[in-house]
């Protein structure tokens, strides 16, 4: 088993490190929703081989998601997860600044976990030291429940 796994979209970088059992998807540009999807699907199938439950997002070069992305995301993606990755997934959404503000005028949620029931949980930050370490900090609970 390799200590790195990299898969690479025209819009995406996946990377898996075994060693911090984390999947890094770093989007490299705007997205359509075409291309949204397919990088979600990637990351699941991704995840699925080598049962990645914590994943970090990096949002800085992608565009914000759009009300049909998001409803995409709600009932297909998180159903599907539901169903492909069993053992539950925390993401870390890593973003600059201003989409952060952005994201924050639009929700009050923004600095709370936002949970999709056990199977799902989400944060965003524009920190990734914080991100990497809410992934460890949702490892470790993970962890002292087996």
């Amino acid at each position: 088993m390799t200590a790195i796994e990299k898969v690479e979209l025209p819009f995406l970088h996946l990377t898996f490190r075994h060693d911090l059992d984390i999947m890094f998807c770093r989007w490299r540009s705007f997205v359509n929703m075409q291309e949204f999807q397919e990088g979600y699907w990637m990351a699941l199938e991704v995840a699925q081989k080598h049962h990645a439950r914590f994943w970090l997002h990096d949002l800085r070069l992608r565009n914000s998601s759009t009300a049909a992305e998001r409803h995409w995301f709600d009932q297909d993606f998180v159903s599907a997860v539901a169903r492909q990755l069993p053992i539950g997934l925390s993401v870390a959404y890593l973003m600059s600044p201003l989409q952060h503000e952005h994201i924050d005028q639009k929700t009050s949620r923004i600095e709370e976990v936002i949970s999709y029931g056990s199977l799902l949980q989400l944060r965003y930050f524009v920190s990734e030291h914080d991100a990497l370490d809410w992934l460890q900090e949702c490892r470790k609970r993970t962890i002292s429940s087996s």
